[in-house]
């Protein structure tokens, strides 16, 4: 098993593949009463299109199929697996994203057991055509719910009006329509090409022995005689301009709510997503973040309340910033923004004091197992280990950010996406 010590935040790192192909790492806590354990595979709401593990052709599947199978996972023909946990003292969860699915439980004792019945119950599914169409009512439950908050709403909107063909204009969950288009024999086809050790991460912080829990997983894992197999994913074609440049929808909203999304390439830079993340959300706080006197001035003018906000998305195959807020003024908001962009001057001073702050919060979110497991594995599904963070804000300077920001801010490519009271 592979070790190795990084002093800068005094933590240790092990890592191994087992023998079916299982990536594991650990980090051991020692004094920490809670351990945290993932198991995460490299499946999204974005892998809709791919050739199975026993096919040649390409096949395409409805949106949502990873999220439903994320929640099919937990029923098994014995029972619900959450029961399981809760008697063996465990909180257990799991998500969806647009590149995973992630299985998790937090437990400060009976680790092995839970450990045991996590790798159970991802490597043995079961799906049957009754309980498959129970399952779609309580997804079209869930979805519903979140349709009916505007929030939700304009997100949504704003991704569909930005996108032409990504599947990041679908929601992660699906649509009504599209889920129930899910069989059995669906989710048994993404299961047998995604759910492959090959393609799947395990991850455990806490207070364990290294080498002890290696083993115990070791022992736990399904043996095949089948060859290792990666998915075949079908290549995303997205033109870089948006599809509408602006969509507006009347609803059940007390005030206009605006969302600006913009479209950037910062994927298909030749330099890491994770030094190109920082770099955009330490400008974009420079810019629009609370500490800014712009930011005080469009609360000074009525122009925002606390419902302003922003957010960048890189991911390998598509990135975007998302500016929102509910204002009576959305058009005055938006040019406002427009013009800060366009001729914001930056300071050095405050860009290292920010760099300062993520630095001392980067350090800081180490006493917390979860933090540890959820962000490691999302940093290593983009080519990154967490613990290189330091070095990247250790080297990261103003002058490469604003660079990296102009590249990726091109007004052309932005969507005007509004709700706004109805009549």
């Amino acid at each position: 098993m592979k070790k190795q010590y990084y002093p800068e935040i005094d933590e240790t790192l092990y890592e191994t593949r087992l023998e079916n192909g299982l990536q594991l790492f650990i980090i051991p806590k020692a004094g920490f009463q809670k351990t945290y354990v993932t198991m995460t595979t490299k499946y999204g709401s974005l892998h809709t299109d791919f050739i199975p593990a026993d096919r040649s052709n390409m096949v395409s599947t409805p949106a949502g199929v990873a999220h439903f199978l994320e929640h099919k996972l937990f029923e098994k023909e014995a029972g619900d697996m959450f029961n399981v946990f809760s008697e063996q003292g465990a909180s257990v969860n799991a998500f969806t994203s647009y590149d995973r699915t992630s299985y998790l439980f937090t437990a400060v004792d009976r680790v092995e057991d839970n450990i045991k019945s996590l790798i159970e119950m991802v490597q043995k599914p079961y799906f049957s055509e009754q309980s498959v169409q129970k399952e779609i009512g309580i997804i079209a439950e869930e979805i519903k719910m979140y349709q009916e908050q505007p929030n939700y709403r304009l997100y949504n909107q704003t991704l569909q009006a930005m996108y032409h063909h990504h599947p990041v204009r679908q929601d992660i969950a699906g649509t009504i329509s599209s889920i129930n288009e899910i069989t059995a024999e669906t989710l048994y086809t993404c299961y047998h090409t995604f759910y492959r050790p090959e393609n799947m991460v395990m991850f455990v912080v806490g207070n364990v022995e290294p080498a002890a829990i290696a083993d115990l997983i070791s022992e736990q894992q399904l043996t095949t005689d089948q060859p290792a197999y990666l998915p075949v994913i079908a290549d995303i074609s997205e033109p870089q301009e948006v599809k509408d440049k602006q969509v507006t929808t009347p609803t059940d909203v007390s005030r206009p709510k605006l969302m600006l999304g913009i479209k950037s390439d910062c994927h298909l830079q030749n330099r890491p997503l994770i030094q190109t993340e920082f770099e955009m959300m330490f400008i974009l706080e420079l810019l629009l973040g609370e500490q800014s006197d712009f930011y005080h001035e469009l609360l000074a003018d009525g122009l925002i309340d606390d419902s302003f906000g922003y957010s960048f998305i890189l991911e390998p195959t598509f990135s975007h910033m998302l500016i929102a807020g509910a204002t009576s003024e959305p058009d005055t908001l938006k040019k406002r923004i427009m013009e800060r962009f366009e001729t914001a001057e930056f300071d050095e001073n405050a860009f290292r004091r920010l760099v300062k702050q993520t630095t001392g919060e980067y350090i800081a979110s180490f006493n917390s197992v979860e933090y540890i497991a959820n962000q490691f594995t999302r940093y290593y599904f983009n080519g990154a280990i967490l613990f290189d963070i330091m070095h990247v804000l250790q080297q990261i300077s103003l002058e490469e950010a604003v660079t990296t920001f102009r590249h990726a801010v091109d007004m052309s490519h932005m969507t005007d996406s509004r709700l706004v009271p109805r009549g």
